[in-house]
């Protein structure tokens, strides 16, 4: 698509290949590799990796979407959809209270990565790149090996049909923001192929609904992460 090191491009397809060769070198599942470098040793009682059951455990909220609906209809219930199409790029399941233990070992790679390897997660932020076909990123906004940096919020977002979620970690307050939301509408003024609610409010910047929250929540916790567009 472009020279190595002129561009970049985001493409949940990148995060299934890596699934695919951690399985070839490890010679072990996803879910197993998962349960042992993470979820265990972590204590994640909430989190799981669905096999050929891809069921939500139980209790759970219901998941609602436009993706797929003609214009103009109304959210339909996408709990049972299967998430498998995500797979290493979105099919966990987890719970807010094992999301804020995740996120401070994504933000400080404490438990989860070697020193040398988090340095290196953390020095991978190039905001002066610009994304394919796009202008550079804007001000303290960058992506880098896995993990976005949003004014100095780290973490990253996830999105599969009927759920929107938000994980950061902000190291100057040392504090996890983890948002779960059971629908991934998008509100504001936002472009035509955005499936939005007919009688939402066309007066704010187009954002998923975990992103318009965690954006407040920063901004009431003292380290403001405005919209990109703003």
């Amino acid at each position: 698509m472009f020279d190595p090191g002129t561009q970049w491009h985001y493409s949940n397809t990148n995060t299934v290949l890596l699934g695919l060769v951690l399985q070839q070198v490890t010679g072990e599942s996803i879910d197993q590799l998962y349960r042992e470098r993470i979820i265990e040793p972590f204590g994640l009682t909430g989190t799981s990796f669905p096999g050929e059951d891809s069921s939500i455990p139980d209790p759970h909220a219901q998941g609602y979407t436009l993706q797929g609906q003609s214009s103009g209809a109304q959210p339909v219930d996408a709990t049972n959809w299967n998430p498998s199409p995500a797979w290493t790029a979105g099919e966990m399941i987890s719970t807010v209270d094992d999301l804020l233990v995740y996120g401070r070992a994504l933000g400080t790679g404490e438990g989860l990565l070697p020193s040398k390897q988090q340095t290196e997660r953390l020095d991978s932020f190039v905001s002066d790149l610009p994304p394919l076909n796009q202008a550079p990123l804007k001000g303290n906004l960058a992506y880098g090996l896995g993990l976005g940096n949003d004014r100095g919020w780290l973490g990253h977002n996830g999105e599969i049909p009927g759920y929107n979620t938000y994980l950061f970690y902000h190291p100057d307050l040392e504090a996890v923001v983890a948002v779960e939301v059971n629908s991934d509408i998008s509100s504001g003024d936002c472009p035509s192929d955005t499936p939005t609610m007919k009688d939402g409010p066309q007066d704010i910047t187009c954002a998923e609904p975990a992103d318009r929250i965690f954006r407040a929540l920063a901004e009431a916790l003292g380290k403001p992460a405005p919209a990109p567009s703003q």
